[in-house]
């Protein structure tokens, strides 16, 4: 498998810069890592992996991994700074999110070091960007930020239903549907027929739970202890459901290719357990292929017209983000289709996933999902 182009370079490198983690070697996603360390060997690009906190300034020195695939193993060893660092932290603790501001603001200013891409910041942020372009207002949401928990009772008493997510959460973990009244899902919680208030969502761990509560103060003491010190948003509920009732919604991922442009890689349906919240795959949701399912539920010329719709914003969506964030490398968009037919953009990453291909056993997908962002490394090397 060689990514074609590519010339024999051993003086460029790719630091995959990823959160420390238990285990040997000390990080997660260790068989995409280990792919594109293979990947850049091929085609004479040294790919290692580092931590926030491998990096000595004092020597311009970092201490990560590399892949051997001769000996199938991995390798620590020290490298000069890296030409180029592909952000893929992610973090569960406030001290993890401190470390890596603390080195990438030190990498961003270093005259040898390049970023592939600025990662996005909370989903606040990409609201804001994508409303005020003008060009995407129609497919967002009505969303605020969660200033005091009074103002979740303001939207109840309007809407009679809100999803409170977390600003900065991944994976559908803490999202919450506020509902008035009992609701089918709270059947056989404590007091749902006469309940006031319904809360079904994900809990930190992504586990799926329903309650009831029988008045607003009630519901509120119990909000502000989940909620605790997180920032979250309220957002308009919306039909996001098969005509079974799943959840579901379609992931695009696109990212900029060996010549430095944005291409569409692939989509594919997530569609989530029965009686899910979310159609994320970490709470035991399924993948499909998008225009077979959507045919299924909009007939073929519906299912025609939501795809020419999908890609189309697919290809607008990066420029217009970039244009005022400045320099991305690949998206994950998550688009939803509500039960009248309308698109709905719910989410925009910065640092996507790629097990939808897998899932989709899809491997021209999966292959140029995985070597996208070393061609577009070279790309930015040749600069």
């Amino acid at each position: 498998m060689m990514i074609s182009g590519f010339k024999k370079t051993i003086n460029h490198s790719v630091g995959i810069m990823t959160t420390q983690a238990d285990g040997d070697p000390p990080f997660h996603n260790r068989g995409f890592y280990r792919s594109l360390c293979v990947l850049g060997s091929r085609s004479g690009l040294m790919v290692f992996v580092f931590t926030p906190l491998d990096v000595d300034w004092s020597r311009k020195q970092v201490t990560g991994y590399a892949y051997d695939p001769d000996l199938k193993q991995w390798t620590r060893r020290s490298f000069p700074l890296p030409s180029i660092v592909y952000d893929r932290c992610f973090f569960t603790a406030r001290h993890q999110y401190t470390e890596y501001r603390t080195a990438l603001l030190r990498l961003k200013k270093h005259p040898s070091v390049r970023l592939l891409g600025f990662g996005l910041k909370n989903k606040w942020t990409v609201q804001q960007l994508l409303q005020q372009d003008g060009r995407f207002s129609m497919y967002l949401p009505q969303t605020e930020p969660l200033l005091q928990m009074r103002m979740l009772l303001d939207w109840i008493q309007n809407r009679q239903e809100v999803i409170l997510k977390p600003q900065g959460g991944s994976q559908g973990r803490g999202v919450l549907l506020v509902r008035c009244g009992g609701s089918p899902q709270a059947a056989g919680t404590v007091n749902a027929a006469g309940a006031a208030f319904t809360v079904r969502g994900r809990d930190g761990r992504n586990r799926a739970f329903a309650r009831t509560f029988a008045d607003a103060a009630e519901l509120l003491r119990w909000l502000r202890r989940f909620v605790a010190r997180r920032s979250y948003l309220l957002q308009q509920y919306l039909p996001l459901q098969t005509k079974n009732g799943d959840a579901y919604d379609i992931r695009v991922l696109v990212q900029k290719n060996g010549e430095g442009r944005w291409q569409l890689t692939g989509m594919a349906v997530r569609r989530g357990q029965n009686g899910s919240l979310t159609s994320n795959l970490h709470g035991g949701g399924a993948v499909e292929r998008a225009r077979p399912f959507l045919a299924r539920e909009f007939g073929q010329e519906g299912a025609n017209e939501l795809l020419n719709k999908l890609t189309h914003l697919s290809e607008e969506l990066p420029n217009a983000l970039e244009s005022c964030h400045g320099r991305l490398v690949e998206l994950g968009i998550d688009y939803g289709i509500d039960k009248y037919g309308n698109t709905w953009i719910i989410e925009v990453n910065s640092k996507p996933g790629r097990s939808i291909f897998t899932h989709l056993q899809d491997d021209q997908a999966k292959i140029a999902a995985l070597a996208n962002p070393l061609r577009y490394a070279r790309f930015m090397l040749r600069q």
